[in-house]
């Protein structure tokens, strides 16, 4: 379990800035964005789904909540915008020619 938690660490990381960068991409349909901020508040907030009587345990849901939201924002965003930030270029393949121009010379050796 705990591995598996450890293996999860770089999916954090991504999560968090994918949904940093769709907060403030223009092209996001505002009302998507109400989920972040939801996320925050409830981190923010006393009132929780468990109590926290011991520090670390009561957080579990705050993480639970946040990485839910979080996920369903992504997840909601569009697709071409989403794989836009993650790798750099359009999903449907309309990034650029795949080709250069240019001048080659065949030397045959023998």
């Amino acid at each position: 379990m705990l591995v598996r938690l450890l293996l999860m660490v770089p999916f954090v990381g991504q999560l968090l800035r994918v949904s940093w960068l769709l907060f403030w991409d223009r092209r996001v349909f505002p009302l998507l964005k109400v989920m972040p901020l939801a996320a925050v508040i409830y981190v923010l907030s006393p009132v929780d789904l468990l109590r926290d009587y011991k520090l670390g345990f009561g957080q579990i849901d705050d993480v639970i909540v946040s990485a839910v939201l979080l996920t369903l924002f992504v997840m909601l965003s569009p697709r071409k915008i989403v794989s836009e930030l993650i790798h750099g270029r359009d999903p449907d393949g309309d990034d650029g020619p795949d080709a250069i121009d240019g001048k080659y010379r065949y030397v045959d050796r023998e």
